[in-house]
């Protein structure tokens, strides 16, 4: 007789392990990062200090700097077995006009973004094209097919080598000059029928030569994406949707996930290095709105689940912050200048008066220009933190121009509104000392 003990751990066994086959892993890039450290020693500290560089840079760019639009230049490798994976154009062109809505932050789901965090939701000035030529200067329409003889990328447990094959000749398409075009190659990453893993990215290094014996790593630079996930309309989507690529361009441009890749037992102690990203305890699974991981620290504000670096559902994501935005563009200025071209946009225009708070960031003292000063009117300057906290108020002089001072003690990001009688003519968001 077959013990039932032994039936009951056998099931256990089966059902655990058919159980762990079936969850999703939205994105392995840390993994990855880990993986290129084994293959590559000294992959781990480029990456670590390209990203520390990049942040130490981007409090340094002036705001010209931050008006400029910079345009990437996008190569999509459709790598395919079987028809189904071999994407039509039309899913891949819808992708890349949400990856440019999203990070011009034009999307039209920024009306959901909680008010509390409007004050850090930003357009991060860089757009995505189809390159026009290939490596060799010959014209192409910046979409390459490749039939392989593998069925799937993916593995279970998940292989990451395994899935990188498809950046090979041999099984995949191979890269395209990495200092030059963004690499994206969508393939099939499912494992024994599961959607095991939905993508992963390869981020900027400082490395100075990719060619270099020691770092070897031109031919792996880009993204790779799940077939599922690309396109807005696709009818197999999963849960991240189209927003995946959203989250792994970020990662490419040297974004981490928002609540600092850290365990659960680490609690909220591990960051991301963006200040105006709440700590967060881990991932954030669903759209749980009420969510906020780390109630225990003093001020916190609730998971931004509203955030595409985290791991919530594709509705919920909608906004990268200021910080984010500016970590990307020091990236692009830094360690990948090739892939893009810059342009300065067409200036707005102006009315001939108009109420002005400068310079942004403050450094010392803040200059006011009224417009069309009502001279009976009574002005006052109020500044809030991103609470909603009144940390500044004053009444103003009847003077087209004047000079507040006694900001001193600020530091970091605020709301300025300047009110007339009693009513908000202007409202900016004011960096202080950086």
């Amino acid at each position: 007789m077959i013990n039932k003990a032994f039936l009951f751990v056998l099931f256990v066994l089966i059902f655990g392990s058919l159980s762990a086959q079936n969850q999703t892993i939205p994105c392995a890039t840390n993994d990855y990062i880990k993986l290129l450290n084994q293959q590559n020693s000294g992959a781990l500290k480029n990456i670590e200090d390209a990203f520390f560089d990049a942040k130490r840079y981007s409090s340094l760019k002036s705001k010209k700097e931050k008006d400029t639009i910079y345009t990437i230049q996008v190569v999509f490798h459709v790598v395919y077995n079987n028809t189904v994976q071999n994407l039509d154009d039309k899913y891949i062109l819808s992708q890349l006009e949400e990856l440019n809505a999203c990070f011009r932050r034009k999307n039209a789901d920024t009306i959901d973004t909680r008010e509390i965090f409007l004050p850090v939701a930003a357009d991060a000035g860089i757009e995505f094209e189809l390159a026009k030529l290939d490596p060799f200067g010959n014209p192409t329409s910046g979409i390459v097919r490749k039939s392989s003889s593998l069925p799937t990328f993916g593995q279970f447990p998940i292989n990451l080598s395994n899935a990188d094959r498809v950046k090979e000749e041999l099984y995949g398409s191979r890269v395209w000059d990495p200092d030059k075009y963004l690499n994206i190659w969508i393939c099939d990453l499912s494992a024994n029928g599961f959607d095991a893993l939905l993508g992963y990215a390869y981020p900027p290094t400082n490395a100075e030569n990719w060619n270099s014996n020691s770092f070897s790593t031109s031919n792996k630079q880009g993204v790779v994406v799940h077939y599922k996930v690309v396109g807005q309309d696709n009818p197999q989507s999963l849960s991240t949707g189209s927003k995946t690529l959203i989250h792994e361009v970020g990662h490419y441009l040297g974004l981490r996930h928002i609540w600092g890749d850290g365990s659960r037992n680490q609690g909220c102690n591990v960051d991301d290095f963006m200040d105006d990203t709440p700590n967060s305890r881990a991932a954030t699974n669903g759209c749980n709105i009420g969510q906020n991981s780390c109630i225990n620290n003093p001020g916190d504000l609730p998971d931004m689940i509203e955030n595409y670096m985290d791991y919530s559902d594709g509705v919920c994501q909608n906004m990268f912050t200021e910080q984010q935005v500016e970590q990307m563009r020091s990236n692009l200025t830094l360690f990948r200048s090739g892939i893009a071209t810059v342009r300065y946009p067409d200036p707005p225009v102006e009315p001939a008066k108009y109420t002005l708070i400068y310079p942004n960031p403050v450094v010392e003292d803040l200059t006011l220009t009224l417009s069309e000063l009502d001279e009976e009117a009574n002005y006052q300057i109020e500044i809030t933190n991103l609470l909603g906290q009144t940390v500044f108020k004053s009444n103003l002089e009847p003077l087209s121009t004047q000079i507040i001072s006694g900001l001193g003690a600020l530091k970091g990001m605020y709301i300025c509104k300047v009110l007339k009688q009693g009513k908000e003519i202007l409202s900016e968001k004011i960096v202080f000392k950086l």
